[in-house]
């Protein structure tokens, strides 16, 4: 793999217990491709497992630290709990991008984990790691400017890579299984899908009926990433970027 530029499209994809399907489609159109990705994961599956064995991904921890978790009660049950996903994961994005400075410092202590990609930061120009010291260890921060379900609430929002910042620096998109696959505009549709019932559990015909071809949405923008990565490179994950400050 090149080196990877610091000014460039990364493609980043939360899991979010999207049912196998959606995460097979979204990995099938990287793979196709050829373009690589960082998945953050929420649970183990057989759709997870292909892409532990992808050389084109990176697998990261995704995380949930909200009240009710089903990763655990606290800090070092759902740190625990992700790590037996993904194990030697060096990367992670909290759900909800849940983080305070002792959470961070946490991390930094008590796992394998080196970067960190939680901090959003919409449409921001010139964007590049930074690292994060504290008393117990440190954490490269790799900012993230676009992601697929906050760029619905936006008053314009922008579905496609022209739209981004032309300022020099990382644009680090972050996409959904679940949004890819609907090409969501809005959160009509997936609304829609989760009152037929869990999420992990939807099958295809069932939420093929919630899908949007009508404008412009979160899969077109995902498409012309990856066909963009095609032609210069490839992309690269984000522990390679983390590597590359």
């Amino acid at each position: 793999m090149p080196a990877p530029e610091l000014d460039s499209i990364v493609i980043t994809l939360d899991v979010d217990w999207a049912p196998d399907f959606m995460i097979d489609g979204a990995a099938r159109l990287l793979c196709e491709r050829g373009v690589r990705a960082t998945w953050f994961v929420t649970h183990r599956s057989p759709a997870v497992e292909r892409l532990a064995e992808d050389p084109l991904f990176e697998l990261g921890l995704h995380p949930n630290f909200l009240p009710g978790s089903t990763h655990g009660d606290s800090w070092d049950a759902v740190l625990a709990h992700c790590a037996e996903l993904v194990p030697g994961a060096i990367s992670m994005r909290t759900h909800s991008l849940v983080q305070s400075t002792p959470l961070l410092d946490h991390v930094a202590a008590e796992t394998d984990v080196r970067v960190d990609a939680s901090l959003y930061l919409p449409h921001g120009p010139g964007l590049r790691p930074l690292e994060h010291w504290s008393g117990r260890g440190s954490l490269v921060r790799v900012p993230f400017l676009w992601e697929d379900d906050l760029e619905m609430a936006r008053p314009v929002p922008v579905w496609s890579i022209d739209g981004l910042p032309s300022a020099g620096g990382l644009k680090v998109l972050d996409f959904h299984p679940v949004h890819v696959f609907l090409n969501s505009v809005a959160m009509d549709g997936y609304e829609a899908l989760k009152r037929e019932g869990p999420l992990r559990d939807a099958d295809e015909s069932t939420a093929r009926q919630f899908v949007n071809d009508a404008v412009s949405g979160a899969r077109d923008m995902f498409v012309a990433a990856a066909d963009h990565l095609a032609r210069h490179g490839g992309g690269a994950t984000i522990g390679a970027i983390a590597g590359a400050r």
